[in-house]
């Protein structure tokens, strides 16, 4: 069933995440799925896992920060560089603007990424890498930002050398002065 989902989310994007759909795809029951997930949100958040990169664990946030910054960013960017893994992204940003259910469970994955970001930047803060007054939300922004408008919006190529001098620009910008 996980692997019916994961399918349909890479080939078709988020809103052909359903229980009907998930037990069409798989050759189960509708009932099964909802044994397995009870609501949409679940499944839905189980298929996005089941096709997501490794978390960063914040244990192996030791720095320095544009190590840290590596270990955090890296899933986005191979997704971002893979032809069939970024529309997924893209469908999923549009997608936000009208399901409920994917901005809960877009919300949840971000709040997780910003946790971890938080941790990498305060801890950078007290080794002095950083300046201390950087705002963590506007970081990722910027951050993230750079990466979609790079692989969405330009003609020019997004790839792991244009992601590592964003991030590379990103601890210059923000050294200590």
């Amino acid at each position: 069933m996980i692997e019916a989902a994961s399918d349909l989310l890479v080939a078709d994007g988020p809103g052909a995440i359903t229980h009907a759909n998930v037990a069409q795809v798989a050759n189960v029951s509708r009932t099964t799925v909802y044994n397995h997930w009870p609501t949409r949100e679940d499944l839905l958040r189980a298929a996005i896992d089941s096709v997501g990169r490794v978390k960063p664990d914040e244990r192996d946030l030791v720095g320095p920060i544009r190590s840290d910054l590596d270990i955090l960013c890296e899933p986005l960017i191979v997704d971002l560089a893979d032809d069939q893994r970024a529309p997924m992204i893209a469908n999923m940003m549009e997608r936000a603007l009208h399901d409920p259910t994917i901005v809960t469970v877009r919300d949840e994955f971000l709040e997780r990424f910003e946790q971890a970001f938080r941790v990498a930047i305060e801890r950078a803060i007290e080794r002095g890498e950083l300046r201390s007054d950087i705002d963590v939300r506007r970081s990722i922004a910027s951050i993230v930002g750079s990466f979609l408008f790079a692989r969405f919006m330009s003609s020019s190529n997004f790839d792991r050398a244009y992601a590592d001098a964003v991030l590379d620009d990103f601890v210059r910008i923000n050294a200590p002065r």
